[in-house]
């Protein structure tokens, strides 16, 4: 008789071919939505209430480029992902991919990244920028483990922002749903029929309604200095699924209240502030904290995304800007609840 390996709850085994998958939990995952399927979804903030004015949705394809991506084979794969980023792997579909955070040993970010799995591998997708740091990161924690890590080829990202009823074609297609649309991860050689047959999204509206459902970007709200509680990105993070590395820290910040500064989204009457404008000028900013990160305007009515100090979070707040007009908190970041849901 073989020996028998077993593996904790909170690292995941590769699957058998036609195995039923379930999450850490045991819950069944459902499949991964499709290309054909995927319609858009209301929007109903997780904390706070939207905007007096959203801006018209997006529809169309966004061509996000060349996969700036990692693979991970080898029979390890899912247990040694499970302990370097956020999401449970084990609760991502076949063919689909969970959100995920990769954090250093201080809980600040490395990347942003989806995690999809595959049969016989994992693939991380992230942007550009952060691929020499993810890869020299998670290199440097592949020690011991029966997996390989190395860059991934030949893969193309798209990001398909849907109407209200489904496409109805592509139903091979799979992906997954984020806050801006279906994510897709296709061969190189499969990218042009679809960029083809699809209309294009325009940039600008998707910018727009990234801005005004609150969905943090990086490069304007995020790099290496944020920490996942500052952010609002608890929508990427399991609380259950067990260590990752930079868990600790999290934990700390969710359930002691160890962050100073936060995330929130605003809104102010009239036109757009200055780049970078001042929130609470009276407190002293540092970096983007105490700064607007992002704005767009809706009409008689300019939504923010902006770093406030942790007492300034609460809804309805207003907040002087350095232009002398007031801006009011909407709420905390798309998904996002104070203390991840686990204190009002």
């Amino acid at each position: 008789m073989s020996p028998q390996i077993t593996f904790k709850s909170t690292q995941p085994r590769a699957p058998a071919p036609g195995e039923a998958l379930t999450d850490s939990a045991g819950k069944p995952i459902p499949p991964a939505p499709t290309l054909a399927q995927v319609v858009l979804p209301e929007y109903r903030p997780s904390h706070g209430k939207p905007p007096d004015r959203l801006p018209a949705p997006p529809y169309g394809l966004s061509d996000l480029g060349a996969a700036a991506a990692l693979r991970v084979i080898g029979p390890e794969r899912e247990a040694w992902l499970q302990g370097m980023q956020t999401a449970d792997v084990s609760a991502t579909p076949m063919g689909g991919a969970l959100a995920a955070l990769f954090l250093g040993g201080k809980g600040r970010l490395v990347a942003e990244a989806l995690v999809w799995r595959y049969p016989d591998e994992l693939i991380i997708s992230t942007l550009p920028e952060c691929l020499d740091a993810l890869h020299d990161h998670l290199d440097k924690l592949l020690i011991m483990e029966d997996c390989e890590l190395s860059r991934a080829q030949g893969l193309h990202r798209l990001r398909f922002a849907p109407g209200t009823a489904p496409l109805g074609r592509f139903e091979e297609v799979t992906g997954s749903l984020q806050p801006l649309g279906l994510e897709l991860l296709v061969p190189a050689e499969r990218a042009p029929e679809l960029i083809a047959a699809l209309p294009p999204a325009d940039p600008a509206a998707v910018e727009r309604w990234r801005v005004a459902l609150g969905v943090p970007a990086w490069g304007s709200e995020l790099d290496e200095e944020t920490t996942p509680v500052d952010a609002g990105l608890d929508r990427q993070i399991s609380f259950g699924k067990g260590c990752y590395v930079g868990q600790e820290v999290v934990a700390m910040a969710t359930y002691r209240g160890r962050v100073a500064w936060n995330l929130v989204r605003l809104q102010i009457p009239g036109g757009l502030p200055a780049p970078g404008a001042r929130l609470d000028p009276s407190r002293p900013a540092q970096g983007k904290r105490g700064r607007v990160t992002s704005a767009t305007e809706v009409g008689d009515v300019s939504v923010l995304l902006g770093y406030v100090h942790k007492e300034l979070i609460v809804p309805g707040s207003e907040i002087a800007l350095e232009d002398g007009r007031a801006a009011t908190v909407l709420g905390l970041p798309y998904g996002s609840l104070p203390g991840a849901g686990v204190c009002a």
